[in-house]
This record gives C-alpha cells, sequence and structure tokens, in this order.
C-alpha cells in the first residue's frame, strides 16, 4: 500500500511541474515592435515642423557689402522676393545649416505665420565674412506647396466636417500639401501627416498656402 500512494505522490509532482511550461508553450507570441501602428493619441502629437519664434537677444543687424538677390525660402531655386541693396541694413532672425540667413522684411504679410515670415539672403554673399553673430539654426521649410497654420488646425481622414481628427498641425507649424480636393464651392487641402502613410485633409477655413499652389 505505502509503495502505490508513494508512486501516486511522486505522479501529482511531476504533473504540477509540467503545468507551467505547458501554459508557457501555449500563449500567444508577443507581437513585435515593427507590427505595432500608431495609435490616434500618437499621431495627434505627430512630429510636425516646430514653429519659429524670433528670439529678442539673438537678433543680428547688418549692412550688405553688395547687393544680392532676396528669396522667400532659403533656397536658389524658391521664387525671389527682391534685391537687398549694398548698404542697406537689415536685422537677421535665423540662419540655416547651408549658409542662408532671414530676416523679417518689415512688409505687410498678415497672412504669413513664423518661420514664413522671413525673407532669405546667402549670408556669404550679401555680409561677406564671420561677424559674430549667434542666430538660431533653424530647418528650411521645402520648396514647393505648404500650408501654414496661424492656429492649432485639425488634420482629419477625409474631406469631410465628420471624418475622424487624425493630428493637428500645432500654431506657427505647417503641412506640405499635395492636392486641394473640392468639395462643393470650397476647397479642402489633402496634406503629408508625419509618421502615417495615408494622407489627411485640412477644412477650407484653415487653408492658409505659400508657395506654388495650383
Amino acid at each position: 500500500m505505502r509503495t502505490f500512494l508513494t508512486l501516486g505522490l511522486l505522479g501529482l509532482l511531476a504533473c504540477s511541474q509540467e503545468k507551467p511550461a505547458e501554459v508557457a508553450a501555449s500563449a500567444p507570441p508577443a507581437a513585435s515592435d515593427a507590427s505595432v501602428q500608431p495609435s490616434t493619441a500618437e499621431l495627434a502629437t505627430a512630429a510636425w515642423p516646430e514653429a519659429f519664434v524670433p528670439s529678442a537677444d539673438r537678433l543680428c543687424p547688418r549692412t550688405a557689402a553688395q547687393p544680392v538677390r532676396i528669396y522667400q525660402r532659403p533656397n536658389a531655386s524658391a521664387t525671389i522676393f527682391g534685391q537687398l541693396a549694398a548698404g542697406e541694413r537689415v536685422t537677421l532672425a535665423a540662419r540655416t545649416a547651408d549658409g542662408w540667413v532671414g530676416f523679417d522684411p518689415g512688409t505687410a504679410q498678415a497672412a504669413n505665420v513664423g518661420i514664413f515670415r522671413l525673407r532669405w539672403v546667402r549670408a556669404a554673399d550679401a555680409f561677406g565674412g564671420a561677424d559674430g553673430c549667434t542666430l538660431p539654426l533653424v530647418t528650411a521649410p521645402p520648396i514647393g506647396c505648404l500650408l501654414m497654420a496661424g492656429r492649432a488646425v485639425p488634420v482629419r481622414a477625409a474631406a469631410s466636417a465628420t471624418a475622424e481628427v487624425l493630428s493637428t498641425i500645432p500654431a506657427g507649424s505647417y503641412a506640405q500639401v499635395l492636392r486641394q480636393v473640392p468639395v462643393g464651392a470650397a476647397q479642402w487641402a489633402e496634406v503629408t501627416v508625419p509618421g502615417r502613410q495615408e494622407p489627411g485633409y485640412v477644412a477650407p477655413d484653415d487653408v492658409n498656402l505659400s508657395g506654388p499652389c495650383e
């Protein structure tokens, strides 16, 4: 009798030791990072371009050494804004990594916001050598049609006021415009959304464009 009881207890202990391994084997595999899609909350805080605000303590007055062209964006392929004359004085507010400097031209431009209020010249061409300025380094807006956000702008999943809001463009930032979508008598803007393959849509009341837009 004792022999049978001992064998029975050993069998129960063996089964209890095997159960965790069986549970682990039957558990579904963890999802890999590559399979995780951005959530709505993550898209709502998408990496939109940082809004530019001039820093009063980092402005830099300069006088042009020679006449140069002024461009609307820091790129020689951008639209020409005008001419900076030799001896003309401007107050620089920003610079790019490839040698452009931007300044507010002091003209009426109510529709422009953030970095789009600046006009650009090549620093070496206009002012010559180094000057000791510590201008803020900014990322140049790309060439093309851009939507300027004068306020926080909702981006929807479709060109409809009832469509889901995918993300919000912060005030002073911008989005690249793919095309304009007619809805009735109004025009929605189809824009790229950082971190998302599909485009988003901005309502007509928030469409404030800059650049060559058809």
